[in-house]
């Protein structure tokens, strides 16, 4: 709400002066009377004939006062318009139009705090006096005789701590320009919506919902009554902490509107035995959804600060979906029913817009505010091996006719410290192995062979264009999951998007729109989109991973309908997840302790792997959620890779009939688009020991 300035003629300000003068002269008469009253008249005329000179001079201006920006509170909606939540700082108000304000409330209120209002012109001199006279015979102040608007202009322009007359003058002169500025009704609308009602509540939007949880338009007789007894003492009469108090106070303001005629003795009988009736809590303190909450929150301050977002009243509309998150969370809360669980995020977005549908960052934000699903920073095991296999195909690697040899390995390559051990899941090998097969028994020798050919750099620099922001050590060891700081669910999900999206990556995206107290879009997202691989290499991983649901590692994730995706399990069981897309949705779940490194080594009495526990609440999300799309096939792009029949491998072996796969080798046309990148680079250095195991 803004109070501002408005220009006047010099005709105008002349005749503003003189009535200026005369409210000048009317508060000396009025100081003078009551006193000579009392015998003082002597001293009196020198204190008034003082107090005039000294105003007249230092009379303030409504004009000069300049504009008066109220706090407001900041509200965040999710994508089909539930508030998610309030943010505000000391002051939660939310500024509403007079239309939104009941008259039994401008009743209320005037009975108990000004009941001459609608009658004087901004001071209420009977009442002055009335207040002077007591205040001089206790020889204290015992009584005020501020009106509405001298509140009003005291709350907006002057120290309310100021308890000398100088000031009472200055709200009286203030009060007086404002009765002839603006309506009653204005007036008195002004006020509800500045005036603190306690409990945090500044304005009578605020009050309505702190008390009751309603709109003030749906306030009847008695809740209007209490919210009207509340701003002389919003302590004292608080409700909720003395509501003895808060109760005698409301039956106070009824009878004296019944006294006024604003309501009948019928109607005030019925609200007086009316009880408290109040929510059972404040809106203001519970959110849904805390997670996301939180997240949107951490983004707004970096945008427009602490200020702006806790006292400017913004409106932030984000991306979530209500029903995702309920299914989200039922998906994880069905799947790990037992005491003593780990936990467990999920994070959902929308593969061709970058839109989060869903984040679900932990089981409980009362216990733990970190979340898991945005700051969690863990080991993907060989949900990273995705990104080997893009950047293989990449270099022209194909992966349906390169085979390497899957056995227990000792790898040495140039800036090593000491050999590299891989072996596999349950010590199983298979031989010689084609890369499509490896991949659907995440087989982690074959992995870390093809890493050494494709390069840690080349991983990197694939992981980063898809989507992955944390920081990458460039060490053969990231392609089965070695990472120095791990990968966030969020991150996961927005690079394997970029495999359903056609090799497009988008900037997830979460808050959509925001608008400021009046209404007014002050941004709006525009996500940045980039190629972050062609949309052939997409496509060809895209076909193995389809595989892999239908008859690798993640059979579990299974919905029915085109679908892709890669399970993860870091060394001793200590993280495990699943990563899948379909054309519409890109989903991840990860499962864990996120207190520590805990294994996972009995729940339910398994082992957990990603193609167990999250691979089945992948599944139990995506098989409702992605059905609020069309069913589509995974697109087929009209430019296609093509694999380079001239690469020289360090590892590879020829195919033997031990391969268990047999598939049908296409080998696609050329395109410029599609256009090989340069042979393998030299191994990386690395300072860090590798895990022996991912899977």
């Amino acid at each position: 709400m803004k109070v501002g300035r408005e220009r006047r003629s010099a005709r105008q300000r002349r005749s503003h002066v003189t009535q200026r003068r005369r409210v000048v002269i009317l508060i000396g008469v009025v100081v003078v009377v009551p006193l000579a009253a009392l015998g003082l008249l002597a001293g009196v005329l020198m204190l008034g004939l003082h107090t005039v000179a000294a105003v007249e001079q230092d009379l303030p201006s409504l004009e000069a006062q300049g504009e008066v920006t109220l706090a407001q509170t900041t509200q965040i909606y999710a994508s089909d318009g539930t508030l998610l939540a309030y943010l505000h700082g000391e002051e939660n108000r939310t500024v509403i139009s007079g239309k939104e304000i009941p008259d039994i409330l401008r009743l209320a209120l005037v009975s108990v705090e000004d009941e001459r209002f609608y009658g004087h012109s901004g001071g209420d001199f009977e009442g002055f006096v009335r207040a002077l006279v007591t205040n001089i015979q206790a020889q204290e102040v015992t009584e005020g005789f501020s009106t509405i608007t001298m509140q009003l202009v005291g709350n907006l322009y002057l120290d309310r701590t100021d308890m000398s007359y100088a000031r009472k003058f200055n709200e009286m002169a203030l009060a007086w320009q404002m009765e002839r500025k603006y309506s009653k009704n204005e007036i008195i609308d002004m006020y509800l919506n500045t005036v603190y009602f306690g409990s945090n509540a500044y304005g009578v939007e605020a009050a309505a919902r702190t008390y009751f949880d309603k709109d003030p338009a749906d306030l009847d007789l008695a809740e209007a009554a209490l919210l009207a007894g509340l701003p002389q003492a919003p302590t004292a009469y608080s409700p909720r902490k003395h509501p003895k108090d808060a109760l005698e106070r409301r039956n106070q303001v009824l009878e004296k509107m019944s006294e006024l005629g604003f309501v009948t003795d019928r109607e005030a009988a019925e609200a007086l035995n009316e009880p408290l009736d109040l929510a059972p809590y404040s809106p203001y303190t519970k959110m849904q959804e805390p997670y996301v909450v939180a997240f949107v929150r951490k983004q707004l301050i970096d945008m427009f600060g602490e200020k702006e977002v806790f006292g400017g009243g913004l409106r932030v509309e984000t991306t979530i979906n209500p029903a995702y998150q309920k299914l989200a969370t039922e998906a994880i809360t069905t799947t790990l029913d037992e005491e003593g669980d780990p936990s467990a995020a999920l994070v959902s977005i929308e593969t061709k817009t970058g839109y989060i549908r869903a984040m679900v960052g932990g089981s409980d934000y009362d216990s733990s505010k970190f979340n898991l699903a945005a700051q969690g920073r863990r080991q993907p095991g060989s949900a990273f091996k995705t990104f080997v296999l893009v950047a293989a195909i990449e270099m022209g690697i194909d992966p349906w006719n390169t085979y390497y040899e899957s056995m227990p390995l000792s790898l040495t390559y140039p800036g090593a410290p000491e050999p590299w051990n891989v072996k596999t899941y349950g010590n199983s090998y298979y031989g010689n192995s084609g890369v499509v097969e490896a991949t659907l028994r995440s087989d982690n020798t074959v992995y870390a062979q093809m890493a050494l050919d494709v390069g840690a750099e080349q991983i990197v620099d694939v992981a980063q264009r898809m989507g992955i922001t944390s920081f990458l050590n460039a060490d053969p060891a990231i392609s089965l999951g070695g990472l120095t700081y791990g990968v966030s669910p969020l991150e996961m999900a927005s690079a394997y998007a970029t495999l359903g999206n056609g090799g497009q990556h988008i900037e997830p995206t979460i808050i959509l729109r925001i608008k400021d107290a009046n209404g007014d879009v002050i941004w709006e997202a525009e996500p940045k989109q980039t190629q972050g691989i062609s949309a052939g290499v997409a496509s060809e991983v895209t076909r193995i991973l389809e595989m892999n649901i239908t008859s690798g590692t993640g059979t579990k994730a299974g919905i029915g309908r085109p679908a892709a995706g890669k399970t993860g399990t870091a060394t001793e069981w200590y993280d495990a997840w699943f990563c899948g897309y379909t054309p519409s949705l890109s989903t991840a779940v990860w499962m864990g302790h996120p207190e520590a490194q805990i294994p996972m080594d009995d729940v339910h009495g398994i082992k957990v792997t990603g193609g167990s526990f999250p691979a089945i609440m992948w599944q139990k999300f995506m098989d409702v959620a992605d059905r609020d799309y069309p069913e589509e096939e995974f697109p087929v792009p009209s430019v296609h890779v093509r694999y380079d029949p001239f690469f020289q491998s360090t590892y590879a072996v020829a195919p033997t009939s031990s391969s268990t796969i047999s598939t049908t080798t296409t080998i696609f046309g050329t395109n410029p688009s599609d256009g090989l990148p340069p042979d393998i680079t030299a191994p990386p250095t690395t300072t860090t020991s590798p895990p022996s195991t991912s899977f």
